[in-house]
């Protein structure tokens, strides 16, 4: 269906009441019905009692974007984790964080939300889906002022699923590397430190989570560049260069972005590195490091467009794109370069500067309302 189309399509669809029972969430009652029109009368569910969780598209039997009431929210914040369906718990997931990318919940709500049904989740694909969705939370939705408080707070309970997992495990490894992201309060780099040196039991720190320990390190000040030099003496594979190049971005000191912008703008630099680079320069935590790049950015698009591979220009209109800084400043510096100069910038190029600059006003619209 066309954006923007007021069309009305009817759809097959379940409404489930659910309740609270014990230390579950049971399904009490789900009827289909059809959908035709803007508004649908559910007639086999008059004078039932309310409910604590009301699913609409109850066993996803068509394609819908599913809205929760206050009560449902409520109950999903404080159990989730004690549905036992898996496809019911992925239903009220995916519409969780619907609801949260759209700004109708806060970050602080689907943070409350996930924080409730992560520990319990048993199917890998969603837990780190989930995990994913956490650090996106914090880091795009949350207003800066909630920011240090709600990563503090996510990193605390991804650290204490890393401790509680089976030694081994996958969510073991996907909750230690989300852990690593987020990782804030002085203790947590401490701990971030202790894993990279092998003290979670279980975990084994094969070449790509010892990078990925030692890039998060690097980002909070606390790897050296000559640290990172002899990581990649211990790695000097070609992955292993990649993430050292990655690595070395993060680097948060101001003389090392200029360095690091000037390789990232040089047309002779191959695409691969030119990707990692890009990868380790913005970060959420780097915001005021970010704030210098912003008009050289838009002054290197068209440059970079007509100079380089399609990919390579690609990689670089979407990567070094200031998606952190959400702010008007930079939505309006997007705005007078579509309006400006990229007026008449190659369709692919506008479209991958409108598609940013969507991505900003979302971020921004998520944190208003938090």
């Amino acid at each position: 269906m066309p954006v923007g189309s007021t069309e009305l399509r009817p759809h097959r669809l379940a409404v489930g009441l659910y309740d609270l029972i014990g230390d579950e969430i049971r399904l009490r009652k789900s009827v289909e019905l059809d959908v035709a029109g803007p508004l649908t009368h559910v007639i086999d569910l008059a004078c039932e009692e309310i409910a604590d969780l009301v699913l609409i598209n109850d066993r996803d039997l068509t394609y819908a974007k599913i809205r929760f009431d206050e009560d449902s929210l409520s109950t999903l914040k404080l159990h989730l984790g004690k549905i036992s369906d898996s496809l019911t718990r992925a239903l009220c997931w995916g519409a969780a964080w619907d609801m949260v990318r759209d700004a109708e919940i806060s970050s602080r709500e689907f943070i409350e939300i996930a924080s409730s049904g992560l520990p319990a989740e048993d199917d890998i694909t969603v837990f780190s889906i989930i995990t994913d969705q956490l650090v996106a939370a914090v880091d795009l939705f949350t207003p800066a002022k909630d920011r240090t408080e709600l990563r503090t707070n996510v990193a605390k309970v991804l650290e204490s699923i890393m401790d509680e997992s089976l030694a081994g495990g996958d969510r073991q490894l996907q909750s230690a590397k989300a852990f690593a992201s987020l990782a804030t309060s002085a203790e947590q780099e401490n701990r971030l430190s202790n894993l990279l040196q092998g003290g979670l039991d279980g975990l084994v720190i094969d070449a790509d989570l010892r990078w990925h320990f030692v890039q998060a390190l690097a980002e909070r000040g606390l790897y050296s560049r000559e640290q990172l030099d002899s990581e990649l003496k211990l790695d000097p594979s070609t992955l292993g260069q990649l993430a050292h190049s990655l690595a070395v971005a993060a680097i948060p000191t101001t003389s090392s972005k200029g360095e690091v912008w000037k390789l990232i703008t040089n047309q002779k630099l191959p695409t691969d590195s030119r990707k990692a680079m890009m990868r380790g320069f913005h970060l959420p935590t780097q915001r005021d490091l970010s704030e210098d790049f912003v008009d050289l950015y838009f002054t290197q698009l068209l440059i970079m467009w007509g100079g380089n591979s399609f990919q390579s220009a690609t990689s670089f209109a979407e990567l070094a794109f200031p998606r952190f800084l959400t702010s008007e400043s930079t939505l309006i510096k997007a705005n007078q370069w579509l309006e400006g100069e990229g007026s008449q910038a190659p369709s692919g190029l506008r479209r991958l500067v409108l598609e940013a600059r969507d991505s900003l006003e979302r971020a921004m619209r998520a944190q208003k309302l938090s």
